[in-house]
This record gives C-alpha cells, sequence and structure tokens, in this order.
C-alpha cells in the first residue's frame, strides 16, 4: 500500500473518527469515576412528632433499624444524626394507634427498609406524682440524697411506679435513677426530676444471722431451779464477722428468787443483737456438800 492510500484512508471521514474516539475517551472517564454502591444499616432511636404538650405515646418501641443505600463516599461519610426516624401522630388525641414509621435522610442516600415499618401503641394523658428514691451498692450501705423525686409521664405508668431506684456499682458521688413498679419492672418513659441521687457517705453492708445462744453458768453458791431463755439470737453486723460466728455466750445477773433479768451478750464491737435478750429464771442457794 503506497503512502499516499494510508494517509487518504485515515483521513477518510475523520470528523465521524475524531467523534468516535471522543466519546470513548469520555465513557472510560465517565466509568472511571463512576463510585460502587453500598448498603449500611443503622440503629436509631424512635421520636414522635405532632403530638400536644399534655399527651405521651405509650408502647412505642425505643429504636428502629433503618437501612439504606448510596455510594460508597457518600455512606461512609454519613452521620448517623442526620438520619432521623420518626411517626407522625398529628390529629392523635388518645387512644390506641398504628401508624407507619418515616425516615428522614440526606440527599444522595436511598431508603431500603425500616424495622419495624409500622407500629401500635397509644396515647395517653400525662400525669405527675412523686416517688420515694432507693440506692443500692453491693456491699454497702449508703446515704443519699434526695429522698423524693418528682415523676412525669403517661398517666398509666404513673400509677404504677412505686419507687425511683438507682444502683451504685462504680462508687461513683451521682448515681442514675429510674422508676420502678412494685413487680421490679423498670419504667424508662416517666421522666424523673432530679433524675440523679447524690452519695453522700458509704459504709460496709450488714447482714444477719441466727445463732444458738450459751447461758454462762451460775455461781458455786447458787442453784438455778428454773432458766428460761431463748434457743438463739438473730445478730447483725459486717459478714466477715459474722462469719466466724456459730455460737454467742451470754452473762446474767444471779440473785436467790423468781424473776426476769436482760442478758449481757459477749459481742464483738461491731456486732450487735436485734432486739432485747430476756432470761426467766428461779434460783435457790446450793445446799452445801454433806
Amino acid at each position: 500500500m503506497r503512502l499516499s492510500e494510508l494517509f487518504f484512508r485515515l483521513l477518510h471521514n475523520w470528523p465521524i473518527k475524531l467523534a468516535a474516539l471522543l466519546t470513548a475517551g469520555v465513557l472510560w472517564y465517565q466509568l472511571r469515576e463512576v463510585e460502587p454502591v453500598v448498603e449500611r444499616s443503622l440503629e436509631r432511636p424512635l421520636e414522635v412528632v405532632g403530638l400536644g404538650e399534655d399527651r405521651a405515646a405509650v408502647g412505642l418501641p425505643g429504636r428502629v433499624l433503618v437501612r439504606f443505600r448510596g455510594t460508597a463516599r457518600i455512606v461512609s461519610n454519613l452521620n448517623p444524626n442526620a438520619v432521623i426516624a420518626f411517626v407522625d401522630l398529628s390529629g392523635v388525641d388518645e387512644g390506641p394507634f398504628k401508624a407507619p414509621v418515616q425516615v428522614r435522610a440526606p440527599s444522595g442516600v436511598q431508603l431500603v427498609e425500616v424495622v419495624p415499618a409500622e407500629v401500635e401503641a397509644r396515647v395517653e394523658r400525662l400525669g405527675a406524682g412523686v416517688l420515694p428514691v432507693e440506692v443500692y451498692a453491693p456491699g454497702s450501705a449508703v446515704s443519699f440524697e434526695p429522698g423524693t423525686v418528682e415523676m412525669r409521664g403517661p398517666a398509666s405508668l404513673v400509677e404504677r411506679a412505686r419507687a425511683a431506684v438507682g444502683v451504685d456499682l462504680n462508687a461513683q458521688d451521682e448515681v442514675r435513677l429510674v422508676a420502678f413498679d412494685a413487680d421490679g419492672a423498670p419504667l424508662p418513659e416517666l421522666h424523673l426530676t432530679p433524675d440523679r441521687a447524690r452519695v453522700l457517705l458509704r459504709s460496709p453492708a450488714l447482714v444477719r444471722k441466727r445463732v444458738e445462744l450459751v447461758l454462762l453458768p451460775a455461781p458455786s453458791h447458787l442453784h438455778p431451779v428454773e432458766v428460761e431463755a431463748p434457743a438463739g439470737v438473730t445478730l447483725v453486723g459486717p459478714p466477715e464477722i459474722l462469719g466466724e460466728i456459730t455460737a454467742v455466750q451470754a452473762r446474767v445477773e444471779w440473785r436467790v428468787g423468781e424473776y426476769t433479768a436482760p442478758l449481757e451478750l459477749l459481742l464483738p464491737p461491731e456486732v450487735d443483737v436485734i432486739g432485747m435478750v430476756l432470761a426467766k429464771l428461779k434460783v435457790e442457794p446450793a445446799k452445801p456438800l454433806e
């Protein structure tokens, strides 16, 4: 093939050939820039909108699962707080309802699924009241304040609530309070004011233990005719000390006659007895030995 023929073929319909080359280059660039589409799931708190200030929704799940898709760049950089799950209760005054779970997400994010997609619950009027505070600390007894807190929430839960309870697990200055009913079920829907108790003092926890009572004998010049005393007593004290005690000795004032007298228990200083311990006695002079 002569050189002139080669140039003729290369330059023949050159605008079409140039357009095809440019189109291929653009397609290659676009394909190179396309990002993969990925999916992601998030657990988000379920919010309530459109409800009156004197109403509350009872029975809603606290969180829902939201699954969405988008480009890898958008999904990986997405702030979870930008995904909002909610139910719109506009127009619901009181009683049971069924409503879809709606999701608001940034542009570029496509919703795939929300679980549950629909919720059933009820709307109640708000109630208020006062709860006593209880704070528990494993292995310790605690002093705390305040002694009571105010509660506000759905009226049916306000009626069930019996105490605001906190658990001091990490020896912190403050513990979070949660309302509980008489069966020990938590009622987190109730709002407490204040919602924390301040620990003022911690001391070792005390336990109870029933042990045998041993009455020390009368002096040799006296003869007990009748002795009515408890067979055992209940002690209270630190568990490590009570664990070593299986019986406790007691002294009584011995004298001639019939009388009731308190017993003096020989106890470690950290241990106390519950209640007063008495003995009913009949004592005579001992007969001389023949």
